[in-house]
C-alpha cells in the first residue's frame, strides 16, 4: 500500500513538472522553444523565434497575413549555421502597413543540414490600436471598446443598447446570418481616428466597417449629444456587416455603392436634416446624380459625396416603400449571384436602372395642392360616384312600377 501511495506521488510530481516545463514544438529533430509577436502599432511587429536542433539550422522561413487580405507575406530570416538560433525579425509597419484590428496570423519553417524540415502552428495576435488603453463592455456577441478615461461605463452600455438594438431591427428586414462577434472600436475624437487610419495607409471617415473582420470603428467624443453620435454612427456601420453576410464574402463586391451605402444611411436611427435639405436643393437645381453614377465608390469630393449619400438614403427608401423588405432582400439576393448594378435591378424589381430612376425622381416632385386634395378625397368621391351608379338603376325601376 506504501509503495502505490510512492509511485501515486511520484506520478502527480512528474505530471507538475511537465506542467511547468516552457511549452515547446519539436519535429524531426527539431524544437521550436520561443514563438511570438509584438508590436507598436503603425510603427513595427517584431516576431521572435528560438529553436534548437540536434543538427545545425540553416534555413528560418516567416509567412504571415492579415484577415481579409488574400496576400501571405513570405520571408526568408537570414541565420549563421547551428544548433541553437535565435531571431528577431522587424516588420516595418510605417513602409509597410496592416489593416488595423485585422487578425494576424504567422508560422515558421525551420530547416536544418540533413533536410529535417518543421512548419509551427499557426499563432495569431489581434493588430489593434496599443497607443491607447482600452474598455470594453460585452454581451451578445457584440463588444463595444473606448478609450480609457473618455467614457464612464454608461457611455460604454449606451452604445452596446444601440449596437443591439440596431443589430435586431436591421436584421429584421435584411435576414441575413449574423457574424458570431462583432466589435465596435470607439476613439475619442475624430483627429485621432484621421491618425490612425493614416498611420495604415487608409482614410477613413467618420466611421468605417471591416466586415471580413466584423469590425466597426467611429469616432464619437464623450460629451454631450454623444447618443445621437452613437445612433447615426452605430447602426449605420452594422449596416454594412450585415449587407456583406447577406451576399456571402464573393458577393459583397458586386453590391452597387448606392444599395450598400444608401441602406446603411437609411438605417441611421437618428435622421441627418442635412441630406433632405441637400436632396432638395439638386432637385430644385436639375443637380441630381445620376443613379448609375453611384454604382461605384462615391465622389472623394465632399460635396458630392454627401449629395451621393442623401441620395442613395432615399432611393432605398423609395423601393421599400414600393416593392417592401420583400424587394430588398431581392435584389441583395441578385448581386450576391453576381449580377452587375443595372442588371440587379432590372433581376429583382422588373424595371431598368433607368426607369427606377425616373420613377423615383417623379416620386421627389412636389405635389400641386389640388392634386393632393383629390389623393386624399379621392376615395370617398369614388364611393359616392359608384353609390350613384347603384342607386339610378334602382330609382328607375321604382318609377316603372
Amino acid at each position: 500500500m506504501a509503495r502505490d501511495k510512492r509511485r501515486i506521488i511520484a506520478c502527480l510530481v512528474l505530471i507538475l513538472w511537465l506542467l511547468l516545463i516552457p511549452s515547446t514544438v519539436a519535429a524531426d529533430g527539431i524544437t521550436v522553444v520561443e514563438s511570438k509577436a509584438d508590436y507598436s502599432f503603425a510603427q513595427q511587429v517584431t516576431f521572435t523565434l528560438q529553436a534548437t536542433s540536434d543538427t545545425d539550422i540553416t534555413q528560418v522561413y516567416l509567412f504571415f497575413h492579415a484577415t481579409g487580405e488574400e496576400r501571405t507575406e513570405a520571408v526568408n530570416v537570414p541565420v549563421e549555421p547551428a544548433r541553437e538560433t535565435g531571431v528577431n525579425y522587424v516588420h516595418d509597419l510605417r513602409h509597410f502597413p496592416l489593416p488595423p484590428f485585422a487578425i494576424i496570423t504567422f508560422w515558421w519553417q525551420i530547416e536544418d543540414a540533413v533536410g529535417n524540415r518543421l512548419i509551427t502552428e499557426p499563432q495569431q495576435f489581434e493588430y489593434t490600436d496599443n497607443r491607447f488603453q482600452w474598455e470594453h463592455l460585452s454581451a451578445d456577441g457584440l463588444t463595444v471598446h473606448w478609450i480609457e478615461g473618455y467614457g464612464d461605463p454608461a457611455f460604454g452600455q449606451a452604445a452596446l443598447d444601440i449596437a443591439r438594438a440596431s443589430l435586431e431591427e436591421i436584421n429584421a428586414e435584411l435576414r441575413a446570418p449574423v457574424p458570431e462577434s462583432i466589435t465596435i472600436y470607439i476613439y475619442n475624437a475624430q483627429h485621432n481616428l484621421d491618425a490612425a487610419m493614416v498611420l495604415t495607409g487608409r482614410e477613413w471617415m467618420s466611421g468605417q466597417a471591416r466586415p471580413e473582420l466584423g469590425a466597426v470603428v467611429v469616432a464619437i467624443p464623450y460629451e454631450e449629444g454623444y447618443t445621437s453620435r452613437m445612433m447615426r454612427y452605430i447602426p449605420h456601420e452594422i449596416t454594412h456587416l450585415l449587407v456583406y453576410q447577406a451576399v456571402t464574402p464573393t458577393g459583397y463586391k458586386y453590391v452597387p455603392c448606392w444599395l450598400d451605402e444608401g441602406l446603411a444611411t437609411a438605417n441611421e436611427r437618428l435622421p441627418t436634416p442635412e441630406y433632405a435639405m441637400a436632396l432638395e436643393e439638386a432637385r430644385v437645381a436639375g443637380a441630381l446624380l445620376p443613379l448609375e453614377d453611384l454604382c461605384v465608390p462615391f465622389s472623394p469630393n465632399s460635396r458630392t459625396a454627401f449629395l451621393a449619400y442623401a441620395e442613395s438614403a432615399s432611393v432605398v427608401q423609395f423601393i421599400r416603400e414600393r416593392y417592401g423588405a420583400e424587394g430588398i432582400r431581392t435584389l441583395l439576393a441578385a448581386y450576391a449571384n453576381g449580377a452587375s448594378c443595372a442588371g440587379g435591378v432590372q433581376e429583382a424589381l422588373n424595371i431598368s436602372l433607368s426607369g427606377l430612376e425616373t420613377i423615383w425622381r417623379a416620386h421627389l416632385e412636389p405635389r400641386a395642392p389640388w392634386r393632393a386634395w383629390v389623393e386624399e378625397v379621392g376615395v370617398w368621391v369614388g364611393l359616392w360616384l359608384l353609390s350613384l351608379l347603384v342607386a339610378v338603376p334602382m330609382i328607375g325601376r321604382f318609377r316603372r312600377r
